[in-house]
């Protein structure tokens, strides 16, 4: 049976900047922190024997509770250290000026090493370390990620300290994309399933907001950033210049997809119509281990929409900014995740069907847009070598519950968390 399936959204509808390049001297100057009758001075870096970066001749140290000053006294004279800061608790930031004087850097990482040594041993000292340097996480500098709010509501700048999606895999099977446009991410192979072709550009411009979503360039000044954005991109054209397509088609596109080694598959697409040989299709897909991710449809009502409703597709719905269900998203019990999907700024080719504009960046709304959120979150987990059970089970477990609590038919899990996903 072949089912004419629509297009699931709708027309209405800044490599990152790494921290490890900030410079140590705005650092320093900030973690130096005036002392007790000693100037203050900005001191260098040393590193532990692990290579972990610290302030050089400077140790934090933990008193037993109780400890008078009196005792406290007498633990950094014996060190030859003068207490820098009192920190909460019984916490002291404490400095070796000797130590801090030797111009070796080798010296003076052994001398500390000692100290740190000693003191720990000694009456009334509960803990001591080094005053490790911690870098700022990633600083996008892509010029409109203020405006993405589902990006930050979701938690992805977070979830890059920890994985940008290199190694994975993402296929879009959508209305293909505009691939000369400057924001869009690797795509590493293509295919048009309506003309035939190895040339999948979009006629229809739905695909191409799709895949922004999922894995735009990041970091690169320019546009929006996207969730995976070092994912490869597999960009399966199933529907032309009419938002249209059939089961045949995504059948198609779903096995070129799984073929070509894609760990995530994204259907920002569906229907009502429940056809066993798209069922099948999405089976298939998840035994060879890929993550089928569908978007839940508009029509805002409980009619199943497939292939979201199929068990084995991650289903998602839609959230607006104040983190209520959108009223247009689709919900039921076969609902499992949800996602951000009103007013969802991304990539665009400009004069497609669905738009009619210039502009290289636009908002559209729906769960096509959703979709594709979670699809770029499951590229972090496949990155870090998780199984597509694995990688539904860490979504679903790690997601922020919204409505009734537990899992409900309107936002399934709740709404994903990728910082807390990748950890």
């Amino acid at each position: 049976m072949r089912v004419k399936t629509m297009v699931v959204g709708n027309g209405r509808l800044q490599g990152y900047a790494f921290a490890a390049a900030l410079l140590w001297a705005v650092l320093l100057l900030i973690l130096a922190p005036g002392s007790k009758g000693e100037p203050a001075a900005q001191p260098g870096v040393d590193h532990d024997p692990k290579g972990a970066p610290y302030v050089a001749g400077e140790l934090l140290v933990a008193y037993e509770p109780g400890t008078s000053e009196e005792a406290e006294g007498t633990v950094v004279r014996r060190s030859g250290a003068r207490t820098l800061e009192d920190l909460p608790g019984e916490a002291r930031l404490v400095s070796f000026p000797e130590i801090r004087r030797v111009a070796s850097e080798a010296v003076r990482e052994r001398a500390l090493a000692r100290e740190l040594r000693d003191l720990g041993q000694r009456a009334g000292v509960e803990a001591a370390d080094y005053n490790y340097l911690r870098e700022p996480s990633f600083m996008p500098d892509d010029l409109r990620l203020g405006d993405q709010w589902g990006l930050t509501r979701t938690k992805f700048p977070g979830a890059w300290n920890d994985a940008k999606g290199g190694g994975a895999k993402v296929a879009i099977v959508d209305s293909g994309v505009y691939v000369n446009h400057p924001d869009i991410g690797r795509i590493i192979a293509q295919r048009d399933f309506i003309e035939g072709d190895a040339v999948a550009d979009d006629d229809y411009g739905h695909g191409t907001h799709v895949t922004g979503i999922a894995g735009a360039i990041t970091g690169n000044g320019k546009g929006v950033a996207g969730g995976c954005y070092e994912c490869g991109l597999l960009i399966a054209k199933v529907m032309g210049v009419r938002g249209f397509t059939t089961d045949s088609r995504i059948v198609e596109g779903i096995d070129w997809s799984v073929k070509q080694g894609a760990d995530v598959v994204n259907l920002s697409l569906g229907g009502p119509g429940d056809s066993s040989v798209l069922r099948t299709a999405v089976n298939r897909a998840y035994g060879r281990g890929a993550v089928v991710v569908a978007a839940a449809g508009n029509g805002g009502t409980r009619v199943p929409n497939y292939p979201a409703a199929y068990s084995r597709a991650i289903a998602v719905s839609a959230t607006s900014a104040d983190g209520r269900l959108a009223s247009f998203s689709s919900r039921g019990g076969w609902v499992d995740l949800a996602a951000p999907g009103t007013n969802i700024l991304s990539t665009s080719k400009p004069e497609t069907n669905i738009l009619s504009t210039s502009k290289p960046y636009v908002k559209q709304s729906g769960t096509s847009m959703s979709a594709p959120f979670v699809s770029g979150l499951a590229g972090l987990l496949a990155s870090q070598g998780m199984s597509a059970d694995a990688i539904r089970q860490r979504m679903q477990g790690s997601a922020k519950d919204l409505g009734p609590a537990g899992y409900d038919p309107f936002y399934g899990y709740g709404r994903i968390d990728a910082d807390n996903a990748v950890r």
